[in-house]
Parts: C-alpha cells; structure tokens; sequence
C-alpha cells in the first residue's frame, strides 16, 4: 500500500509518496511567468537543488494563463485552466504509483482564503477530489482538518517555517526522507527568509510530506 499526500493550491500544488518503509517520490507543480530554466537557474535555490535528484523529485511548470477581462469569458476559461492543473498533477501521481494500491489524503479548505480565491480554490479541489474517487473510491480517500495536520507536526497554529524545522526535527526514518530532510537542515539560512516564509516549492513539499505521514500514522493506528 501506498500513501499519497497532497497539498492542493491553483498557484502551486504538491504532492508526497510514501510506503510503510519510506518516501518514493515527491512532486510539485509550479505556475509561473518564468521559464523552468529560470527557475533552476540559481545555484542555491531549490528548484536547482531538487533538479538534480529527478528519481526523488518531480518538479513540473506550468505558464500562467492571462484572464479574459469579461465575466463569462473569465469563468469559462478557468474551468479549462483548473482541469489542466488537475490532470497534469494527477497524472504525474498516476505515473508514480504505477499499479501499486494507494490511499490519498489531503487538507480540508482554508477558509482564510475568501471571494473569488475561495470560490475557485473549491472549484478546482472538486475536480481533484472527483479524478481521486473516480480511481480508488471514497474509502481509500481522507479529507483531514489544517488543525489536525499541523497538530501532529507540531502544534495546532504551526506556521511554515515551524512544520519545515519540524520535519528534519521529527525523528521519522527513511533513506530517501533523511535525504530530504537533510537538504533542509543544510539549506534552512536559505530557504527561510527573514520573514520566515518558505522558498517555493519546498513549503508545498514540506505540507505534503506531512499530510502522507499523517495519513499512515491514522491508518497504522486504526489497524492496531
């Protein structure tokens, strides 16, 4: 069995593969008005750092798409957009999990977002969440609380920087974890700024990782 977590945004959705023993694979899709080249451009960033390991992450870019200034113009075409970042973060879960059994887990909204970003961050999480039931069913599907994640990584109001530390921090095991685990602990002057955000897309893989943990640990709970 494998576990899948996602942190599902439309601006930079991530995702995490876990089995019993360790992570296989981490993904993300970035949109952006900049190339993929420029992106990996900087020697210390981590879409340069991450590139490097393709067998352990893979980094997928997508332009952003420029909105129609008329209503019915703009509504039509974001359903086309959200499908595209849909199947193409799916997809790239599908390559990964091969024929292998999976659970899927993710984040309930945040309702800090509102009007029009809460609006089509539902629109385009409805469509995920369909090609997930579609494929392995509501039993094998979890929709978990922000609170709940975050609680399990540190405390209920963890802000980024808090679950990033907390990861490399957490005494999970695993080849290819403590491979990533490391690069965050080497890189953390780096990719924490002063302001404590978190460089893209290590705070969507960081989220990601933790939903997957999380889910193994509550069904390795509710099978003891």
């Amino acid at each position: 069995m494998l576990y899948v977590g996602i942190d599902f945004s439309i601006s930079s959705p991530a995702y995490a593969i876990i089995d019993k023993k360790d992570f296989i694979k981490w993904g993300s899709l970035t949109r952006s008005d900049r190339t993929a080249e420029s992106h990996k451009k900087n020697p210390i960033k981590p879409y340069h750092i991450l590139d490097e390991s393709p067998d352990l992450y893979n980094l997928l870019f997508m332009e952003k798409a420029k909105m129609p200034k008329e209503y019915s113009d703009r509504e039509r075409i974001k359903i086309d957009y959200f499908l595209i970042i849909v199947n193409n973060l799916w997809d790239s879960i599908l390559e990964e999990v091969g024929d292998n059994e999976f659970m899927v887990a993710m984040e309930g909204l945040s309702f800090a977002s509102n009007g029009n970003a809460l609006i089509d961050i539902s629109m385009a999480t409805a469509l995920l969440r369909e090609r997930i039931v579609g494929k392995i069913g509501s039993d094998k599907f979890f929709v978990y609380s922000p609170t709940s994640i975050k609680k399990f990584a540190v405390k209920g109001n963890a802000k980024k920087d808090q679950l990033y530390r907390a990861l490399y921090e957490s005494g999970f095991v695993g080849e290819t974890l403590n491979s990533f685990t490391k690069l965050l602990k080497e890189n953390e002057h780096e990719w924490i700024t002063p302001k404590k955000a978190v460089n893209k897309p290590i705070d969507d893989l960081v989220d990601a990782s933790w939903i997957a943990l999380y889910l193994l640990s509550e069904v390795e709970n509710k099978s003891e």
